[in-house]
């Protein structure tokens, strides 16, 4: 005689016990379970979808922060250290750092060998730009 690991559920107190008892999982995932024959479960449809079971599934909270574009070039600079790279470019560079501007989204990309390089190459990207648009940096923002 073979086990039966099937179980039959008839209302949905019991859909909704087996939703909790199985992590919280979705109506889709219960559905796999039904299609596949591990359960059993008639009024699946009227399981409701809980916002704490949704909140519960999110793996950060969104980020609500400021959406607005820089007023100007040079406003606002993002920038980005990357590296070590697995494999160096050629002269053994691992690194690079990445500057844009959050007004014109135009970006510069260094290359470094070592990652205490960032400074000066922010020096050189700072003497560059404001040189070519007559603009000061107000404000740089990183990660």
């Amino acid at each position: 005689m073979t086990a039966q690991h099937k179980r039959k559920f008839d209302n949905h107190e019991n859909a909704q016990l087996w939703h909790t008892r199985l992590s919280h999982i979705s109506k889709y995932r219960i559905r796999k379970l039904v299609y596949s024959k591990s359960l059993e479960i008639d009024d699946l449809d009227n399981l409701p979808t809980y916002k704490s079971c949704l909140k519960g599934k999110m793996t950060k909270k969104l980020f609500v922060g400021q959406s607005t574009i820089a007023d100007s070039q040079l406003d606002l600079i993002h920038t980005d250290v990357c590296g070590p790279l697995n494999t160096p470019a050629r002269g053994e560079y691992s690194y690079f750092i990445t500057f844009t501007d959050d007004h014109s989204r135009y970006g510069y990309v260094y290359i470094m060998r070592y990652k205490s390089e960032a400074f000066g190459r922010f020096k050189e990207y700072r003497l560059e730009v404001e040189n070519q648009t007559g603009h000061k940096i107000k404000a740089l923002r990183s990660d």
